[in-house]
């Protein structure tokens, strides 16, 4: 019998469906920089081994709506982000993706199919009900059952799940299955009574919802959380689509902590006295998606033509100033199942066109790239218009993107893509292979691929599921449907009296945020 109070996890995200982020012009923000002061800080200033409380009210800028508020029905990353300061898992991720205890205080694993999590005493709802091992029925029931779940990938293989009394829930999988932790940590518990849609969050964590207004969701300190209350009085999140906006509002003061910064509005933010800049690795992979079923990408030249036709390392520089690197995966190297050998294909423009005049595709073939409102795409269009494509950029808000995407009906998109668990797997799961061998919205079913995922994801010895992930991910990009660009480095415009570290899985979660000591 293996028993637990913690364990080290992979690295990725919920299959969380996301938009990349890179937007924006430079002149409001430029004349904000100048009238702030200018002048460039240098970024090896001494951080405060432990960052003092913060005194007021946060405020935290995002670049979309969300889908939704219900924390089952959706894979969105923005949402996630949000949620995860509202709701807790069985387990959860430190800012490393190391899986920690959270709702959960203990697990054990009596046999390789078996799983047995014992509840906190002392944990209680915003509404003051107490957590119960029906509660963690109900939410699981959610995410697996709900009509317009499009989680249920995250429990693909589990089998069952009951309550051995009102403090002890147990979880059989079909087959032994490593990483169900790294999945259950995707999985926040709502209470029991739930409605069918949530639109008035209710969970257990350190912060409770207040409303929900145009641009904005407000969140106050939960009393009762089980650590203690957290020490920042509020958070408002404000949902905004325009990266200008963003980054002056950052400038101005009336935004702490902003996310998402195109490589020409990084220098506002960098020049600044009251800002400053903080980045790192990322889980996500910004890609095309290329829907095989409609023509021209129902032609397999075509498909071909777009992967070796791109130039991954003039979009490095175009789209992310530099600081990223060139995507041959849908994973990036922070994630269980990235293959190193397998690197981005050559930029070979010749052959390209070479292979799109094979298949019929004439100079100035008409094609809609949709994309996320705000998000830069001016450097894809002109490579597509290099290979002889006519593209008009079509922007959307990400909450109908979102949709039209689920839909199946989106022929041609970037965007970005993260496996927040930390494993390969997701990627797999949510965007391949939902359930029982479905495939994703829109593409037809690649043979045998189903039954390779499945023999990965349960593999026990890690040398040997790498080897399958990887193996899997080559069937993958072989079918040409995803056409991976970039991994970017996810970059932050803050306060500079605020000290605060980016988490791997790019949420941001308040209770990590404190005020710089005065000197």
């Amino acid at each position: 019998m293996r028993r637990f109070g913690s364990r080290r996890g992979g690295i990725d995200s919920p299959q969380v469906l996301t938009s990349c982020c890179r937007s924006g012009s430079l002149s409001r923000v430029a004349a904000v920089a100048l009238a702030i002061g200018g002048g460039v800080f240098g970024l090896a200033c001494r951080e405060a081994p432990v960052p003092a409380a913060p005194v007021r009210p946060l405020h935290i800028a995002l670049p979309a709506e969300p889908v939704a508020l219900d924390p089952h029905l959706h894979l969105d990353l923005v949402a996630a982000s949000i949620l995860s300061n509202i709701y807790e898992g069985l387990v959860g991720f430190d800012a490393e993706m190391s899986l920690l205890p959270a709702l959960a205080s203990s697990w054990e694993s009596p046999d390789d199919l078996t799983w047995v999590f014992r509840l906190r005493e002392d944990v209680f709802f915003h509404d003051g009900r107490r957590l119960t091992a029906r509660d963690v029925l109900a939410s699981f029931d959610r995410v697996r059952n709900h009509p317009q779940s499009q989680q249920e990938s995250i429990l693909v293989a589990v089998d069952s799940w009951r309550a051995q009394d009102p403090e002890t829930v147990e979880v059989r999988t079909r087959l032994p299955y490593p990483i169900l932790l790294n999945k259950l940590a995707q999985v926040m518990i709502v209470p029991a009574d739930s409605p069918d849609l949530i639109s008035t969050p209710v969970g257990t964590g350190p912060f409770r919802f207040v409303a929900r207004r145009p641009g904005a969701i407000e969140l106050a300190p939960h009393d009762r959380h089980w650590r203690g209350p957290p020490e920042a009085p509020a958070v408002t999140f404000h949902l905004e689509p325009d990266a200008e906006v963003r980054v002056s509002g950052l400038l101005e003061g009336r935004f702490d902590l902003i996310q998402d910064l195109s490589s020409t509005l990084r220098s506002a933010v960098r020049t600044s006295h009251q800002t400053r800049l903080v980045g790192r690795d990322s889980l996500l992979v910004n890609y095309l998606r290329l829907l095989r079923s409609e023509p021209p990408f129902s032609d397999p030249r075509v498909r071909e033509a777009i992967q070796i036709g791109l130039d991954r390392e003039e979009l490095v520089r175009e789209l992310l100033a530099g600081l990223g690197t060139p995507a041959g995966q849908m994973v990036g190297p922070n994630v269980f199942g990235y293959d190193p050998e397998y690197r981005p294909p050559p930029f070979d423009l010749e052959r390209a066109r070479s292979l799109l005049a094979a298949a019929g595709i004439v100079p100035g073939t008409p094609l809609r790239l949709t994309h996320r409102a705000g998000v830069e795409v001016e450097p894809i269009v002109r490579q597509l218009a290099r290979l002889g494509f006519a593209v008009e950029p079509q922007p959307m808000p990400w909450e109908v993107l979102y949709h039209a995407l689920q839909g199946g009906g989106v022929k041609l998109y970037y965007g970005s893509y993260a496996c927040t668990s930390g494993d390969a797997s997701d990627l797999f799961d949510s965007m391949v292979r939902i359930r029982d061998g479905r495939p994703a919205a829109g593409n037809p079913p690649i043979p045998g691929l189903a039954e390779l995922i499945q023999t990965a994801s349960v593999a026990g010895e890690m040398t040997a599921r790498r080897a399958l992930l990887t193996r899997v991910m080559r069937e993958v990009m072989g079918a040409n449907g995803l056409v991976p660009l970039l991994v970017p480095r996810d970059e932050y415009g803050i306060r500079r009296d605020l000290r605060w570290k980016p988490r791997l899985d790019g949420s941001i979660s308040v209770t990590e945020i404190g005020f710089a000591p005065r000197p």
